[in-house]
């Protein structure tokens, strides 16, 4: 690992009958971290699968299911589908409903194929796109391996898939595990044939073993479709913030109309999402201010807004640690965002938010923590010449936003732009910290130490 990556993402909806949705996660570049630390905030309505009522589940460890299927649309060889294909070689299932929009994913399907060509791995895109406009699409864009089409999604179905995704089969024909994406593929089938392959998800306790085995997680069945009561709080409707110490790992944040449920968050970081404050500008007494998570929940008898519902929760959590919040302003060292004399930024871009929402993401990426020990501790706030590359799109504010978020001082935008950014800058192949430079070359934005009066969210014991 040579970089540490702090990466958030935020989905602006505008239309009132979706639900509000955000995620935020830390992680390390090494790939088998991507499923173990994210912190994924999920919100959905109660939907029916996509491939129709599901009647069974398949397992790991369970045979595989026979494939049906109308009609090869490619195959990579002069041969025809047999159900003996998903025996006596290693098989990689894709289901891919639209294939014509998503030709980015075509082509790294395409590289994985070649990848492996010659060796014992047999490569299967399903698909239940209409023929009459798939199959002109793929003499234009070929897919490489066998393309089969299922319509009807009676495959699928067979696999239990209540939302798309992929399935590896080993040799004897059983399931060896279910996953998402296809860069992933190129992991998982050298750890296959190694025996590094698990669906068992570690826990904070055996993470570090985890790791320095080297094994890969695989989901054991199907992804489900998410549903609001998957994570609705089982008690009695009422207007009284639950606050709990947690009893295990889960990390999450799930809501509706009538209720909402924070799991596994430290008081500072409930605090970071209700008060949408970044935890350096918070202050919280020493005896809170420690690693210890809880469970906020709140059940309504009846629907309210998000914001509502966000003040009931603000007041449980005043209640339960018996602290007054307020502001404050305060004369701190900060990183101050100016224009560069000589320098040019991107045209301006329209607001996401007038074209109808659509997700925000963003990244920073830092030098590696040292060792392993000190990657799984967690990030900790970072000086501004340890950044290597940023990626965010938005306004100034916002880029100050996503860096104070894992900076070690508060970020002040004194620019006076106004609209909206493209900000990127790549990692550079020099091992030198040269960030600065680069941020003034690049996007003619200069960074600078100073003080400045900030405001502050203060905690105090009542």
């Amino acid at each position: 690992m040579d970089l540490l990556v702090w990466h958030q993402q935020k989905l602006v909806v505008q239309r009132p009958s979706l639900m509000y949705a955000h995620r935020r996660s830390i992680s390390m570049v090494a790939q088998t971290l991507l499923p173990l630390l994210a912190f994924a905030i999920p919100s959905a309505f109660s939907q029916i699968s996509l491939y129709g009522p599901i009647t069974t589940r398949p397992h790991s460890g369970d045979l595989a299911p026979d494939l049906t299927l109308t009609k090869a649309l490619s195959h990579p060889a002069d041969d025809s589908w047999s159900p003996t294909n998903l025996s006596g070689q290693t098989t990689v299932l894709v289901f891919m409903p639209d294939t014509t929009h998503n030709i980015q994913i075509v082509n790294l399907w395409n590289a994985v194929v070649e990848k492996f060509a010659g060796k014992p791995v047999e490569f299967v895109w399903i698909t239940g796109e209409k023929e009459s406009t798939l199959q002109p699409w793929l003499e234009q864009h070929p897919v490489k391996g066998w393309v089969l089409h299922d319509p009807e999604g009676k495959t699928g179905n067979a696999y239990g898939m209540e939302l798309p995704a992929n399935v590896i089969i080993g040799t004897d024909r059983k399931i060896i595990g279910f996953f998402r994406g296809i860069q992933e593929i190129d992991q998982l089938l050298p750890a296959i044939q190694d025996g590094r392959i698990t669906t068992t998800r570690p826990t904070k306790e055996t993470l570090k073993g985890f790791i320095e085995s080297r094994q890969m997680l695989m989901d054991a069945e199907a992804p489900k479709m998410p549903r609001v009561d998957d994570n609705r709080p089982h008690f009695p409707p009422s207007y009284l913030v639950h606050v709990s110490p947690s009893q295990n790992d889960e990390r999450g944040n799930s809501s509706a109309d009538d209720f909402w449920s924070l799991r596994g968050f430290t008081l500072k970081e409930a605090i970071n999402l209700l008060y949408d404050v970044n935890p350096i500008r918070i202050q919280i007494p020493a005896s809170l201010d420690i690693d210890k998570r809880y469970d906020f929940s709140l059940a309504l008898p009846e629907q309210e807004s998000q914001e509502q519902m966000k003040d009931r929760i603000r007041k449980g959590l005043q209640d339960y640690f018996h602290v007054s919040v307020s502001r404050e302003n305060r004369l701190v060292d900060v990183y101050v965002l100016s224009l560069a004399s000589n320098g040019k930024l991107p045209p301006a871009k329209p607001h996401m938010e007038e074209s109808g929402g659509g997700f925000r993401s963003s990244s920073i990426g830092f030098v590696a923590p040292a060792n392993l020990d000190e990657a799984l501790a967690g990030p900790k706030p970072q000086p501004i010449s340890a950044i290597r590359s940023i990626y965010t799109d938005g306004t100034a504010d916002d880029l100050c936003h996503t860096m104070e978020t894992a900076l070690d001082r508060p970020v002040v935008n004194e620019t006076n732009l106004h609209g909206e950014f493209e900000f990127r800058i790549e990692r550079s192949g020099s091992t030198e910290s040269n960030f600065l430079d680069r941020f003034r070359e690049q996007l003619g934005l200069v960074l600078t130490y100073s003080q400045r009066n900030v405001e502050f969210l203060v905690l105090d014991a009542r």
